[in-house]
């Protein structure tokens, strides 16, 4: 798949912001994270590298930049499935929602949720992405510290660490196409995200035997 470059052109300053990070998008869909360039994304928008450089600063700035903004549509996807349940839904519920919006995300932004496991490529100290990283970490704590209210603190964490490995793993699955009787056709793949996501809350109600 050719992903043709936008026609040379003026930008202003949001618009060649947004066609940077587009370009980054359309380049981790069809080759990976380690093909982007901040070079190949200018050319891409139409624009030169040196008008490009200043938005970002470099190639670790853009990416940056794009793992922020995924992970605060992460943190959106959830926060916004948890909202639409009924005001008394319980916490069982909730968590059930959290965990169909983490799903949900990753289908409908397969870029971000590629690249967003890839931490080497990404400046971790930078403010803005970690705002955005522990918006992105909030909706599930708040819905397991919900769904377990008596649990310690180590067996909360085994708790997060338990759901985030198997609803990411299903999801990073899904995404390289491994296993395609899972997720072939389309709506087996909803119902075995229903059935997972359900069966990884059964298992965070259980108790602690340690």
């Amino acid at each position: 798949m050719t992903v043709a470059p936008k026609p040379r052109g003026k930008h202003h300053h949001g618009a060649l912001r947004r066609a940077l990070l587009d370009a980054v998008a359309d380049i981790v869909l069809v080759t990976g994270p380690d093909a982007v360039s901040l070079r190949e994304c200018a050319r891409r928008a139409g624009v030169s590298h040196s008008a490009a450089a200043p938005h970002f600063g470099d190639l670790r700035g853009l990416l940056t930049s794009f793992a922020t903004e995924g992970n605060l549509r992460l943190a959106h996807a959830m926060r916004d499935a948890v909202a639409a349940l009924p005001p008394d839904a319980d916490a069982h519920t909730r968590l059930v929602a959290t965990g169909h919006g983490y799903v949900t995300f990753a289908r409908n932004n397969p870029a971000h949720f590629r690249l967003m496991s890839r931490t080497d490529l990404m400046n971790l100290a930078d403010p803005a992405l970690q705002c955005a990283m522990q918006a992105s970490w909030a909706p599930l704590t708040e819905a397991m510290a919900g769904h377990v209210p008596r649990a310690d603190g180590r067996a909360l964490r085994a708790r997060l660490a338990l759901a985030w490995a198997a609803v990411y793993g299903f999801c990073a699955l899904r995404a390289e196409g491994a296993g395609g009787d899972l997720w072939n056709p389309e709506d087996r793949a909803q119902e075995v995200a229903n059935d997972l996501v359900a069966l990884i809350v059964a298992a965070c109600a259980m108790p602690d035997d340690g």
